[in-house]
């Protein structure tokens, strides 16, 4: 552990931090904490983008963990960045896992003490926390330090860090009404899971045109996150093939996100898929145009995930990640599958002719991916973020 110039905590780890500017003391600072998966990051980021548009005197800085995707994501988006050393629980009563929780425990205690300090030296307006190990210790300072905490919960069953945390804050957004009986009080808010203003607005005949992608050809895109999903990789191709030998009259492409070093174990059958139809990537920058084109998603059921595939209004068949904490990805799942916007499909019941069974029946029915797509919108709302902010506005206009 070191010392910035700026006098904040950085905790060295294999990852190379940005250093945090703090030049901007005395100015509108907003701390935002949240971090581990893009469950937790691409709402915040989405609700920064807005306090941006209508308060650009707002300096963010990002508190989050040291050796988790958003050190590396965060510094890339010019955001100060903050890196504290957080793990998260293991929940398996195993001998190893005993020692881990402890050494969890010893972070968590050092990360509440920076935590505390970092506020106290920022003095943000707020703090605002999405959830994820990483956004616990910023919670707590929060709470001591009697800065307002204000949480977004994206998920439909909530982690237990903001569960927590709820009872302190000063406002709570919830994505879902089934979120509620986890809160209380008169400060939640039931608002929708916020997501990027670019998801519902772009073209989707721009989308398809910039792909080559041909009138009257079905898009599928499969993606497992930013992280790659070993079973998605696997089972996905043979998918593929499955539905191009039963119906081969079905005219359709694949773009499969595999996740960065992980292209050479997605293995499609050339003979039967060629590259010009199955195409694979390790990474989908530009995420929007991919989901504008797309007819069907094949996805996990991460927060973020599930609100960019509502917001725009694609079926999708969901593939809840089993190790995700408190089971949320089969709860967010089950939601979307319960009103008629998407199959859920868990692990253990995961094969390719099952899923090339779903595929195929969407594929042959428009009208059935319509309606599965009017019923996603329900659940996505692209003005979640706007609403947020003009909640915020009793702080950030002070």
């Amino acid at each position: 552990m070191y010392y910035s110039r700026t006098g904040f905590y950085i905790v060295q780890s294999r990852v190379t931090l940005q250093p945090v500017d703090n030049t901007r003391e005395g100015s509108l600072v907003v701390l935002v904490a949240a971090g581990g998966t893009g469950g937790h990051i691409f709402p915040a980021l989405a609700v920064m983008e807005e306090i941006a548009g209508k308060y650009p005197a707002v300096h963010f800085t990002w508190l989050g963990s040291s050796h988790r995707m958003e050190s590396k994501l965060i510094p890339a988006k010019g955001i100060d960045f903050i890196g504290l050393r957080q793990t998260e629980f293991r929940r398996r009563p195993t001998p190893g896992n005993i020692f881990y929780n402890f050494r969890t425990l010893w972070f968590l205690l050092i990360s509440i003490f920076q935590s505390v300090g970092i506020v106290r030296k920022l003095k943000p307006r707020l703090v605002i926390s999405t959830g994820g190990f990483a956004a616990g210790a910023a919670g707590i300072a929060a709470w001591l330090t009697k800065t307002p905490l204000v949480i977004i919960e994206p998920n439909v069953y909530p982690g237990i860090t903001n569960r927590k945390l709820g009872r302190a804050a000063s406002m709570v957004f919830l994505g879902y009404p089934e979120t509620e009986k986890f809160f209380s009080g008169t400060n939640t808010i039931t608002i929708g899971v916020p997501a990027r203003r670019e998801i519902a607005s772009r073209s989707r005949d721009e989308a398809r045109r910039e792909l080559g992608i041909e009138s009257g050809t079905a898009m599928i895109l499969g993606t497992g996150g930013s992280q790659g999903a070993k079973s998605i990789n696997a089972i996905l191709p043979e998918s593929a093939r499955l539905i191009k030998e039963s119906s081969p009259d079905t005219d359709f492409i694949v773009y499969h996100q595999c996740g960065r070093g992980k292209i050479e174990k997605v293995r499609p059958d050339r003979n039967v898929l060629p590259e010009s139809q199955y195409k694979i990537m390790e990474f989908i920058d530009d995420i929007p145009k991919f989901l504008a084109a797309s007819d069907i998603v094949i996805s996990r059921a991460g927060a973020s995930t599930v609100s960019e595939i509502a917001c725009r209004g694609v079926a999708s068949v969901l593939i809840p990640y089993p190790q995700a904490s408190e089971n949320h990805q089969v709860h967010n799942a089950r939601a979307l599958e319960s009103s008629g916007a998407a199959y859920c499909i868990e692990e253990s019941e995961l094969d390719a002719k099952k899923l090339a069974e779903i595929i195929t029946g969407l594929l042959k029915d428009p009208e059935k991916r319509k309606s599965m797509g009017e019923a996603a919108k329900e659940f996505g709302n692209p003005e979640a973020a706007a609403k947020i902010v003009e909640h915020l506005k009793l702080y950030l206009e002070q």
